[in-house]
């Protein structure tokens, strides 16, 4: 599992270029655990952030928690929908510090996925 436990710390994408015709999706869900947790779980809530690549730059396909929360990502899919090839770098940022966790090159039509408890594949 890829935890964020701390306000600083987020995940970003970025590719080795410029698209060719379309920017990739990004697709990440997680769970935040509060610092103070209840007996029946209750206050977990799963959500689900979106992004799109933006070429050369970094985006942020999953925020820093807030609070004392640590936020839990259960799966990240980047969706190659281009018309060439792409390079895409997942890292964590922590407070400008970027620490890459995958780099892989996806054909046209590939996802690369990354799913807790399995790790990095390409679909």
């Amino acid at each position: 599992m890829i935890r964020l436990d701390s306000t600083t710390r987020k995940l970003e994408v970025i590719l080795a270029g410029a698209k060719t015709t379309v920017d990739a999706k990004v697709t990440v869900s997680y769970y935040d655990v509060p610092a103070q947790t209840k007996n029946d779980f209750s206050e977990y809530r799963g959500v689900t952030q979106v992004a799109t690549t933006n070429g050369a730059n970094d985006v942020t396909i999953c925020n820093a928690p807030t609070g004392n929360a640590v936020r839990n990502v259960d799966t990240i899919q980047v969706h190659n929908a281009d018309s060439a090839n792409i390079t895409a770098t997942v890292m964590m940022d922590d407070g400008g510090t970027e620490t890459p966790l995958v780099k892989q090159t996806l054909t046209t039509g590939q996802t690369l996925m990354y799913e807790h408890g399995s790790g990095w594949k390409i679909l």
